[in-house]
């Protein structure tokens, strides 16, 4: 019979297609650890895995393992290059989260320049007077760089065009004409747009050596008065650049459902600063994404166990042959 490991909590709709399979022995573990992964790693037939890391020892010791499937698109905590060495495919969930991811970016941008958390602080406190204290700005016709045109960044640049916003779109494997027929300019390199975007929001993978993409040189592009946007991995910002440009005024806040470390230490000092609104790396679980995610990832487990696994759900596509 084969085994599958579900590592962290997955929505019910995939449990129950786990237990539709009379076939398929389930296991799932809703506090995993590296330790959990690699008491079974040797007996299990499918990994639907959240974030437990998936490192080249671990691998060494899968003996059976057909597939790893993510429960989400991003995969900075599997070793993919291990994976491959031993013929094992990384799948992930396409675009089952990239509506939510995208519906989250604009809510940031929102929440931040219409000063919602702080308007909603002083009304509690009484302070409904103050209300004329607020300098809010609003979307409409401001520059926005989107830093990535894959699933998540176009979406979120339609949504910015929506709100009449000027759309600027960075991305050396778009297709730019593409993006120039939906009235968008078409950069390959995000910095030369730097110094023109009142709102910056990174959709980029993140660098596999884990090294920031976005540093003290491209904050001290930007302008003062600019917003920055982070929905996709903590690693692509340098936080101590980023802390010392929004605690100095360098840029004028910031919104991130991503950080370096996951949960933040309590002396993270992002998390004294007003002008900084942090999501828990929520940006993906809404009840609707949760459900496709579920269902897309217990999917490619049961494929890959069926001899049926979709190509265009995996990572290392080379370890499929020829076919």
């Amino acid at each position: 019979m084969a085994k599958v490991l579900v590592a962290g909590p997955i929505h019910e709709a995939g449990e129950a297609m786990l237990d539709a399979r009379a076939d398929v022995e389930t296991e799932i573990l809703y506090e995993p650890s590296v330790a959990d992964l690699e008491a079974r790693i040797e007996d299990i037939d499918a990994i639907v895995l959240r974030l437990t890391p998936i490192r080249a020892d671990l691998v060494a010791r899968a003996k059976r393992l057909k597939v790893v499937a993510r429960y989400g698109v991003g995969y900075d905590a599997v070793d993919v290059d291990a994976l491959t060495r031993h013929g094992i495919p990384l799948a992930v969930v396409g675009e089952a989260n990239s509506v939510a991811v995208a519906e989250h970016a604009l809510g940031l941008m929102l929440a931040l320049i219409r000063e919602i958390p702080a308007q909603d602080r002083l009304i509690r406190e009484g302070q409904f007077a103050k209300r004329d204290e607020f300098l809010q700005t609003e979307l409409w016709r401001k520059a926005v760089l989107v830093a990535g045109y894959g699933r998540i960044g176009s979406r979120v640049a339609h949504r910015c065009a929506a709100f009449e916003m000027d759309v600027i779109v960075a991305d050396p494997y778009a297709d730019a004409e593409e993006v120039t027929s939906k009235g968008y300019r078409h950069l390959t390199d995000f910095r030369e747009a730097l110094g023109d975007a009142d709102f910056v929001t990174l959709h980029m993978p993140a660098n596999p050596e884990g090294t920031p993409l976005f540093g003290q040189a491209e904050i001290e592009r930007m302008k003062s008065d600019a917003v920055l946007i982070n929905v996709s991995r903590g690693s692509l910002i340098d936080e101590d650049a980023l802390f010392d440009a929004l605690s100095s005024g360098r840029i004028r806040c910031a919104g991130l459902d991503v950080l370096r470390q996951e949960p933040p230490p309590a002396d993270c000092p992002l998390l004294t600063l007003d002008n900084v609104i942090l999501t828990p790396h929520s940006a993906s679980l809404t009840e609707e994404s949760a459900r496709r995610m579920s269902i897309e990832s217990v999917q490619n487990a049961l494929d890959a166990i069926d001899g049926c696994l979709r190509p265009g759900y995996v990572i290392n596509r080379e370890v499929l042959g020829a076919d």
